[in-house]
């Protein structure tokens, strides 16, 4: 091998690898890095407990209303929606908060990361890819 082939060889490798390592970084990684703080169990349940929260969908923008019941239940419905589904949720030891509602998930529980990115909660799924975030808060279930 030449090394001019070598070079270029070398070259190939590292801009594969660096083309790679952008596609590789998720939601989460990129929110970390730029100096998100990941929020701990207690964190969120002490942000979340007994209180209904505004959440925006970071796949299509809509806003649900989303209680989070000192007993563990849930309930949500899409603002101005008049359909309220209810389930359960848990913030679990891997600081994360898990939800599984009545009719499409229960029992399966899905677990997201919860970041806080300049003041707000943002909620993260198992892909690393983010789900939403919550732009209000308020103390009881408003739902």
């Amino acid at each position: 091998m030449t090394g001019k082939t070598l070079i270029a060889l070398v070259a190939a490798i590292t801009m594969l690898g660096l083309a790679t390592g952008a596609q590789a970084d998720s939601d989460i990684e990129k929110a970390l890095e730029a100096g998100a703080t990941r929020l701990t169990s207690d964190e969120i349940a002490e942000r979340l407990t007994g209180k209904t929260v505004t959440f925006i969908s970071a796949k299509t923008g809509d806003k649900y209303l989303v209680y989070y019941g000192e007993d563990n239940n849930t309930a949500g419905r899409k603002v101005d929606g008049d359909k309220t589904k209810v389930g359960f949720h848990a913030v679990n030891d891997r600081d994360q908060i898990c939800l599984g509602w009545e009719g499409s998930d229960l029992p399966r529980l899905r677990c997201m990361d919860v970041l806080l990115i300049n003041g707000k909660m943002h909620k993260f799924k198992a892909d690393g890819s983010l789900s939403g975030h919550i732009s209000e808060t308020a103390n009881g279930n408003t739902t």
